[in-house]
């Protein structure tokens, strides 16, 4: 363990009682102190999952960034675990990558990122670890120079592993600098230590000028890849975050270097989910998210509570009916417990019917938040707080569906029909919760999200 991380760890101890736990969340995966952002290198590995992220832990911003790193036997409750990877380097953080398991131990794939006087660099590092902390310093495994001209050298990050018939192939995200698109490049080799340039997808209208946090997974028969964008222009209902994520669906020829695409679809409509990522070393495909977005303020860092970001709930991800749907995982279960009729906890599972036009209000002593139909079906967030707030709405028409609602503390996902669709944000509301109801909604159940039962 380097000395930058035994630091950084004696520093969270020392100072994460000084955290206001106003708006703290209960059963989603927050950082102890300091700024989270993109999950990394998500894992199970000897019979734990292992999941990492860009973690500052000295100020509720991005600086230079370390891996911070929780356990978890469930993917509900965890236990953090501090800072699990930084480089040594003085000028240099450890910015977005995956992980793959290799001889009994993880090998973290990682974005040396270094700025200095000369400007910027991105390249690809790689360190191990046998216990899923205290990563060795790692070593560079491809070099930049041989990448195509038109692929940029320096915005060149977020590596992703895969091994596919025997190869290593490794995910990026990146630039076309001759169009100014993002794309996706791909990386292989017979051996993690050493890669090669193997091909490119793309790029897409999708990704905007920068593609990120490339991850590919196989779904019911199918080629996924769940991967950002930085400024995609907003095309009617979609990409209004300026930045976004997608699902692209289709089938992958590795040897080929060609991706014949079936769609690509947005992966969540509301105002605060990025970078997601699939989890390795599991059949069952399940992606996490950034529950926040960039490009806006946080409460908790303009209220000086010392803590910004937090992951998504774990989402069970499937294909079908030409669709991808997403649904919390089903560990979640364990945690409901019934309540008194007529309370509302502020961590709950709130499960409704629209059977037309209508909206449940959920209100606070001073704000509330809307879910409603009126062709679609909507999360109304202009009264949760004074800093942001918006209206976000699926794409299709739900003359009558069911929706399925998570409320934690400051966080709210909303699954519409099976999953089929998906709006998350944050909300900041004060004082006890409580439901009024207006129009064709019905079968309102409302079970509390606590300890394991």
């Amino acid at each position: 363990m380097t000395d930058k991380i035994k630091s950084a760890n004696k520093y969270i101890e020392k100072s994460r009682r000084t955290v206001n736990d106003e708006y703290r969340l209960r059963y989603h995966m927050m950082p102890p102190i300091g700024w989270l952002n993109d999950p990394n290198g998500l894992i199970y590995f000897n019979g734990k999952y292992h999941l990492y992220y860009q973690f500052n832990p000295y100020a509720s911003k991005p600086g230079k960034m370390f891996w911070g790193h929780f356990v978890s036997d469930d993917l509900i409750e965890y236990f953090d675990d501090g800072v699990a990877l930084k480089p040594d380097m003085e000028d240099a953080s450890a910015y977005s990558g995956g992980a793959i398991e290799i001889g009994g131990k993880i090998h973290a794939f990682y974005t040396l990122h270094r700025e200095n006087a000369n400007g910027k660099t991105e390249e690809v590092y790689k360190a191990t670890s046998s216990l899923g902390y205290c990563f060795d310093q790692g070593v560079k495994v491809f070099e930049n120079e041989t990448l195509p001209k038109n692929v940029s050298r320096t915005d060149f990050r977020d590596p992703c592993p895969v091994r596919i018939d025997g190869t290593y192939y490794v995910f990026l995200g990146g630039k076309d600098v001759a169009l100014d698109k993002g794309l996706i490049i791909v990386l292989s080799g017979d051996s993690p230590e050493k890669l090669s340039y193997a091909f490119t997808i793309g790029p897409f209208y999708e990704l905007g000028d920068m593609g990120e946090c490339p991850c590919y997974f196989r779904v019911d028969g199918k080629d996924v890849i769940i991967v950002s964008g930085c400024n995609v222009p907003a095309r009617g209902n979609d990409f209004k975050n300026i930045n976004s994520s997608v699902f692209i669906v289709g089938d992958l020829d590795f040897k080929a270097g060609n991706f014949k695409v079936d769609f690509i679809r947005e992966i969540d409509k509301g105002d605060s989910f990025y970078a997601p990522q699939f989890i390795r070393g599991i059949d069952t495909p399940v992606m996490i998210g950034w529950l926040e977005m960039w490009e806006r303020k946080y409460p908790t860092q303009e209220k000086n509570h010392g803590w910004v970001g937090a992951f998504t709930i774990p989402r069970e991800i499937s294909i079908r009916e030409g669709e991808v749907f997403q649904t919390p995982v089903n560990s979640l279960e364990a945690y409901l417990s019934d309540v008194p009729q007529g309370v509302v906890p502020k961590c709950a599972d709130i499960r409704l019917i629209f059977g037309g036009a209508g909206e449940l209000k959920i209100k606070g002593a001073d704000g509330e938040v809307i879910i409603g139909n009126d062709g679609g079906i909507y999360l109304d967030t202009n009264r949760t707080n004074n800093m942001f707030g918006c209206v976000r709405r699926t794409n299709r028409s739900y003359p009558s569906c069911e929706v399925r609602i998570l409320l934690d503390v400051s966080s709210i996902e909303v699954f519409v029909d099976g999953g089929r669709e998906v709006i998350s944000s944050r909300i900041y509301i004060d004082g006890d919760y409580n439901i009024q109801v207006n129009g064709n909604v019905s079968q309102i159940r409302i079970k509390e999200i606590g300890k394991n039962q």
